[in-house]
């Protein structure tokens, strides 16, 4: 049976992202009792990818000798646009069948608990807020930088939807309307996302590399060009490679204008950046860095802080948990406010 909300101790926490799909069962205090990942199938329609992510879940269950009856409810956060009720808007990362599933309904039929659901930009937030390098900060903003690119707002301790409930989509700001590069989530010329998301990194990997063909990215992707990742350009400029140092610096300073203008906009005093490609750490985060000490306005913004995720990939889970742990809906449809 589930504890009232004070008394919940245990959630199971579901990540489905636009690459890979997490699972855990999470303490209150923070405790990761299991863990599992794989393969987001490319594409897949919705219920492909819940089989997978139940059967991942039970596999969990029986591993580790957590009886799914003993969970307090599950927290489900998703690469798509979703209502707190588990329905799914819009995705920009998933297949488009997703659009109109009912996430709530179909869960139900295999496991009757508390369900809690938010877009792939609020769980993290969350997961930071209580759990990772937000903690006791009461206004700040969460940016995860991955195959695509969005943010998350605290504002007074509270998680800011926005008056139409979508509040801190800084990757589809447009960054270059001239740009030839169009977005593969919004369809758009030049938002952030085509130059500091994955597409972004790819592409501008491929213009450096005209510039600098002996480069190690190339020795590391076998010398074909199409298996390049943002991995592997970590890697290279880690190895002190001139073409990935490169990328990471433009990668990151066009990130850093994305920050200024979103700094510019809410005002908050830190930023936590989160999400795969975040790993890259300094190789991103300094440039960045540079372009805010410079560039926001007023001055005193110049003084926020950026710093990476202490929760790694694993902050969607525990933002997922959170929902479940303080009882957080993210955008109630009008009926139930």
């Amino acid at each position: 049976m589930t504890h009232s909300i004070n008394q919940r101790q245990l959630a199971l926490s579901i990540d489905i992202g636009g690459t890979s799909i997490k699972a855990g069962f999470i303490r209150r205090d923070g405790a990761l009792l299991a863990l599992g990942r794989q393969a987001t199938p490319a594409k897949a329609p919705p219920d492909t990818v819940i089989d997978q992510v139940l059967a991942l879940c039970r596999r969990l269950s029986a591993e580790n000798a957590i009886e799914l009856a003993e969970i307090d409810g599950v927290g489900f956060s998703i690469a798509g646009f979703v209502t707190a009720e588990g329905v799914v808007t819009a995705t920009a990362h998933l297949s488009q069948e997703w659009v109109g599933f009912d996430l709530r309904a179909r869960l139900l039929q295999e496991l009757v608990t508390d369900y809690y659901f938010a877009l792939d930009t609020p769980a993290p937030t969350l997961g930071e807020a209580y759990y990772g390098a937000g903690r006791g900060a009461e206004n700040f903003a969460y940016v995860t930088v991955s195959t695509g690119i969005g943010a998350g707002i605290i504002s007074d301790g509270k998680y800011f939807t926005g008056g139409m409930g979508w509040a801190g989509g800084v990757g589809h700001t447009i960054i270059d309307e001239t740009s030839s590069r169009v977005c593969e989530g919004c369809g758009n010329h030049g938002c952030l996302e085509t130059f500091a998301a994955t597409q972004g990194i790819l592409a501008t990997t491929a213009e450096v590399l005209d510039m600098y063909p002996d480069s190690l990215i190339l020795s590391l992707a076998e010398g074909q060009p199409d298996r390049v990742t943002p991995e592997i350009v970590c890697r290279a400029a880690q190895q002190g490679d001139r073409a990935a140092l490169e990328v990471w610096q433009r990668v990151g300073h066009i990130l850093g204008i994305g920050l200024v203008n979103l700094v510019n906009i809410v005002s908050v005093p830190l930023i936590v950046i989160g999400g795969g490609i975040s790993q890259a750490g300094d190789l991103l985060l300094e440039p960045a860095r540079q372009v805010l000490r410079e560039r926001a306005f007023p001055p005193q913004h110049r003084r926020a802080q950026i710093v990476q995720a202490e929760l790694g990939d694993l902050s969607g889970i525990y933002g997922a948990a959170a929902m479940v742990f303080h009882d957080i809906r993210i955008n109630l449809s009008e009926e139930l406010l």
